[in-house]
């Protein structure tokens, strides 16, 4: 990246922190107006057919638009996280890195990086593929530690675990968390291994390192049988009740 395309960058990167602190006086009434001098100031063609759907989404105040406001409701620490990573690293600042290293390597560098902490999973779901591959396979935590590190240099910020099931790795999820807060963290979990403890961790995190901890935890829930709806929703409520940022997926059978 040459210094033009650097200092444009770290000018755009501080423009956004201005914004979403802006955002947070008032998110309803300022998000349009911030909207309107993102328009002006992003470089052109950037991320254009994203931005004219988000500024639909706010003409329309769908359920869209709903669920943006809904992110002001979260803990501020995971906010604060989950737009920096996620827009300012993932999206600005690694974009950019990946064009660049693209053009010089002649390759593809991907957006995000899906990994299998472990293929360990504690159920055993009809039609997934997870248990037909035993407990035993297992990435080592400095294994994970050196893939985010080598992505990172090429402009991979977003990080997705799959499995098995990841959780059973979850004290390592957080060290890698902390050992790269500049990260988003995606994890696709069946959800039953997340208690109140392990919620309070995450918040915990935050205290530690600059930027904070950002798992977008809780993405799938799978029912073999033995797991009760009231156990999950159950779940549910210790991350919401921590203001953290979870997703919903269901696959039935």
């Amino acid at each position: 990246m040459n210094v033009v395309d650097t200092v444009k960058n770290a000018a755009f990167a501080s423009a956004i922190q201005a914004a979403l602190n802006y955002m947070d006086k008032d998110p309803e009434t300022n998000i349009p107006k911030v909207m309107s001098i993102v328009d002006k100031a992003a470089p052109e063609g950037w991320y254009e057919s994203q931005r004219n759907a988000i500024r639909q989404g706010i003409a329309e105040k769908g359920n869209w638009y709903q669920l943006a406001q809904k992110v002001w409701e979260l803990d501020p620490g995971v906010r604060k996280t989950f737009f920096t990573n996620f827009i300012v690293n993932a999206s600005l600042k690694g974009s950019a890195l990946q064009k660049e290293t693209e053009e010089k390597e002649d390759c593809n560098v991907p957006w995000a990086i899906l990994l299998d902490p472990t293929s360990a999973c504690n159920l055993h779901c009809t039609g997934c593929w997870a248990a037909e591959y035993g407990h035993k396979l297992n990435l080592s935590l400095e294994t994970i530690d050196d893939i985010v590190t080598q992505g990172k240099k090429l402009g991979t910020y977003m990080y997705i675990y799959t499995g098995g099931e990841p959780m059973v790795r979850k004290k390592d999820i957080i060290t890698i968390c902390e050992r790269h807060p500049d990260c988003e963290f995606l994890s696709f979990t069946n959800g039953t291994l997340i208690d109140e403890e392990f919620c309070q961790e995450m918040l915990r995190a935050f205290g530690k390192v600059d930027n904070g901890l950002q798992i977008d935890d809780f993405g799938r829930c799978f029912f073999d049988g033995r797991v009760q709806f009231c156990e999950i929703f159950q779940i549910i409520f210790f991350v919401f009740h921590e203001d953290l940022l979870p997703g919903l997926f269901f696959l039935i059978l």
